[in-house]
């Protein structure tokens, strides 16, 4: 089968050049398609029916595609997935761009304002973090792991006198929270005994990324793998003190060791709520928890395995004093995944600064400009993330609950990724984000 357009003749690729099929047979690129005058097939005029990214995708062209780049550097990215694109990305039309593109969006503006930030990060370098950059800048290579999302990416890291490669050093110092195994180093032998290769201390134990946990690493909670074990009481926590007792009584007893809680309501029955989440407080690692009292919250922000948190609060709370939440204690694991819906501002920012350092997803639901105060409306959320200290988010999900209007979304998310330039910023509606299971 031949793998070029029939009107352009140049090869299928990318998301531009996905071969689409015309009722005919014949099949073109949806670059070409675009630029039709009608909606006919230019090879044998025979007319189609509605706008050319309708018409099916070639699947069979796509898959010979694969096969042809199965050797080679995957030249495409999809943005929906993340990763290098497969026939499913095309079929149901996900953003694909070329890998230069796709890696231009990431860093758009970023550089310009990189160059300037770098200027003062040697002057912001705290103590603790000028001895990590001195380790990295003296030694010779670096064995690097990088590890997030399900995903690993490996390599070495070679120290020279080439500038970007000392900027790089001081960054990781500065925004990675490095840590040192100390108990490696005390075993280490002296440097004039011969050590073989396998009994050498690996230097990437020593390199953090913002997936790592770098509070665990001073004090790791225990390291035994858990069981998963999950309590739904959703049917339950919503009744009053003095409905279904026997239930409660029975989940309260349950409570130790389970790994995700779902649903937890607090404001029916607040006392019992508490004793719950207090009680699986020390092996939990999942949560989605709603109409939290300060109690409720701070049970929360106590618990030292949590790892990924839906936090909903209610109307009353945002009228109350609002709670600032202490930075996490050492021992604690910190989130890598975090959902918020109506906390208090003052709140909420406390709580994305104690997890600064470990944070890799964000969903935020949050209005744009406008004069209904937060999180209704939020002229300024730009400025709330740069002073939360997010220095592993990668992904930022605005979720609209609060009515959407698609200019000043997008002038919003322009602002964010100004001041978040490693991260994905996407609009749950412009970006059709579907919903995720916490």
């Amino acid at each position: 089968m031949d793998l070029e357009c029939d009107i352009c003749t140049e090869r299928f690729d990318g998301a531009e050049r996905l071969p689409k099929v015309l009722p005919c047979g014949h099949t073109a690129c949806l670059q070409c398609m675009r630029r039709l005058p009608d909606s006919s097939c230019p090879t044998c005029r025979q007319d189609f029916i509605g706008p050319p990214e309708g018409l099916p995708a070639n699947f069979l062209a796509l898959r010979m595609l694969e096969g042809v780049r199965q050797d080679r550097t995957p030249r495409c990215w999809c943005s929906d997935c993340r990763t290098a694109p497969s026939p499913r990305c095309y079929g149901e039309v996900h953003n694909v761009l070329y890998v230069k593109s796709a890696l231009r969006r990431q860093l758009q503006d970023a550089l310009p304002q990189a160059a300037e930030q770098l200027q003062g990060l040697e002057d912001q370098c705290r103590d603790e973090q000028a001895l990590p950059a001195l380790t990295l800048l003296t030694g010779e290579s670096w064995d690097v792991t990088l590890r997030g999302g399900g995903r690993e990416l490996t390599g070495t890291l070679r120290t020279s006198e080439e500038p970007l490669t000392k900027a790089l050093c001081l960054l990781l110092a500065a925004r990675a929270a490095l840590t040192e195994d100390q108990g490696a180093a005390r075993e280490r032998p002296p440097a004039a005994a011969p050590t073989p290769p396998a009994a050498a201390p690996s230097p990437a134990a020593a390199v953090s990324t913002p997936a790592a946990d770098p509070l665990a690493a001073r004090d790791p909670p225990p390291a035994e793998a858990l069981p998963p074990r999950e309590i739904d009481v959703r049917s339950i926590s919503g009744s009053g003190p003095g409905d279904n007792q026997q239930q409660k009584a029975a989940l309260l007893l349950d409570a130790p060791g389970v790994t995700r809680l779902v649903e937890v309501y607090c404001y029916a029955d607040p006392a019992w709520s508490l004793q719950l989440l207090q009680r699986a407080a020390p092996t939990l690692e999942r949560l989605s928890v709603s109409c939290l009292r300060e109690a409720h919250l701070r049970a929360v922000h106590a618990m030292p395995r949590l790892r990924r948190l839906f936090v909903d609060g209610n109307d009353a709370a945002l009228d109350a004093r609002p709670p600032e939440l202490p930075a996490l204690p050492p021992g604690h694991a910190g989130l890598q995944w975090l959902r918020v819906c109506l906390l208090p501002r003052a709140t909420t920012q406390s709580l994305l600064r104690a997890h600064g350092g470990t944070l890799e997803e964000l969903e935020l639901w949050v209005g744009t400009a406008g004069s209904d105060g937060w999180p209704y409306s939020c002229g300024d959320l730009h400025s709330l993330l740069q002073q939360s200290g997010l220095r592993a988010l990668r992904r930022l999900v605005l979720r609209r609950g609060y009515g959407h209007e698609a200019a000043a979304c997008s002038e919003q998310r322009a602002e964010v990724r100004r001041v978040l330039p490693g991260a994905e910023v996407l609009c749950d509606t412009c970006d059709r984000v579907e919903d995720e299971e916490v």
